[in-house]
Formats: C-alpha cells, structure tokens, sequence
C-alpha cells in the first residue's frame, strides 16, 4: 500500500524549518546583546591590533634596510690603510652598524649590522671584540639559514689571531673535513699558517702538502710549493 501523500493543509500547519531558526537566532541575540557587542568589540580590537602590528613592522623593515644600505655604503668606501682619516671612519660606521644591530636586533637587517660591525672590528684588531660579535651572529636567524659557515670561519679566523691557537685549530680541522663547507680550502691553508706561527716548521710544511693533495689546481699553489721548500730547507 502506498504512503499517503501529506495534505496542503497539513504542510502549511509545520512550522518553517528557515523562520525557526531565524526566531531563535533573534531571541538568542535579544538575550546575549550585552555579550555579543563586546565579543564583537574584542575582535575588532584584536583585528585592528594585528593590523597595526603588521605595519608598524613594515615601516621598520623598510627604515631598517634604508638606514643599512646607507651605512654599507660608507662601509665599502673605507680605505684597507689604518690612516688616521680611515680609522675615524671606521669608527663612525662602526658606531652606525652598532646601533642598528641594537636597534633592529630582531630583523635580518640588525643582524647584517652585527656581522659588519664585527668585520671593523677586526680590521682594526681588536679581535676580542670581534669575537664576541661573530659569536653572537653565530645564534642568529641568518647564520641557522645560510651564513653560519661564514661566523664559524670568522670565529675561527679571531681565535687565530687572538694566538688561541688551539680552539683555532680545532674549528679549522672540522671545517676542512666538512666538504660541503664554502671554506673547506681556506680552513686546509690556515691550519699550515698556525703551524708556522707556532714555529713548527715540519707540521706546517706536511700541512701545505695535504693542502696541495686536496687541492691540486689551487689559484696558489705555486707559491704554497715554494712555501714547503722553504720550510723543509729551515726545518
């Protein structure tokens, strides 16, 4: 037996699914006014919080990189002579890197600045000085990306200087057994140089040869077999 068919009458005697819950929507929102006008005030605050936020980093990104690229400009045109003239220079870019990595410490920007403040430094000699900074830049964003090579190296280039020779030597054997490294031949070349700053003349002659093993057509390489005759003749 087939179902019977509901009647118009009867259809017009259900309530509207639709006008249903558009009645409970208002009776809820006549209930809760007080609630929802500060749920919706609390997100329009939040909204605009975020979009402040989102600007005002915008506006100092740009600053931050206009303020950069000037102090890089006057980076570049310092003289490699310590003249008096170069050495006031140095002091005044320095001063600005110095301020920016301070001021814009949480951006790349301020870590570019970090890194290039620790350069001057380094030129100028003070090697501690210049440590410390290569080490703070070693923890920073941009060296965990791609630069982290770099501050190990530099790091390593201050110990050297600084006569620690051993923490120096340390860093640059494991950058020479790293052959992904971008200064595996460097690190091969300075591992010899510290043999012959500590006078050990045999060490540093054995260290050229492994130098030249690794790297046969090294833009140095003659001068580098010369060095070994040179230190075999005085060892």
């Amino acid at each position: 037996m087939a179902d019977k068919k509901p009647k118009r009458k009867e259809l017009l005697k259900e309530p509207d699914e639709f006008i249903t819950w558009s009645a409970i929507a208002v009776e809820f929102a006549r209930s809760n006014y007080r609630s929802m006008v500060i749920g919706l005030s609390i997100f329009v605050f939040v909204g605009l919080l975020l979009l402040g936020y989102f600007a005002y980093r915008s506006h100092r990104q740009t600053t931050s990189h206009e303020i950069l690229e000037s102090a890089l400009r006057e980076y570049g045109n310092i003289s490699i002579l310590m003249d008096d003239k170069t050495t006031a220079q140095q002091d005044e870019v320095f001063n600005s890197l110095d301020k920016i990595s301070k001021d814009y410490g949480d951006l790349p920007t301020g870590e570019i600045a970090l890194l290039y403040s620790a350069h001057i430094l380094y030129n100028k000699g003070d090697f501690k000085g210049a440590l410390e900074r290569y080490n703070r830049f070693q923890s920073s964003g941009l060296a965990g990306q791609s630069l982290g090579p770099l501050a190990i190296y530099n790091i390593a280039q201050s110990y050297m200087a600084l006569k620690d020779f051993e923490k120096a030597m340390n860093i640059f054997e494991q950058l020479s057994k790293d052959v992904n490294s971008p200064y595996r031949r460097e690190a091969y070349s300075s591992i010899a140089r510290i043999y012959e700053m500590m006078d050990k003349k045999k060490e540093a002659a054995q260290a050229y040869k492994q130098y030249l093993k690794v790297f046969p057509e090294a833009p140095d390489a003659d001068f580098v077999k010369a060095k070994i005759s040179q230190l075999l003749a005085q060892g």
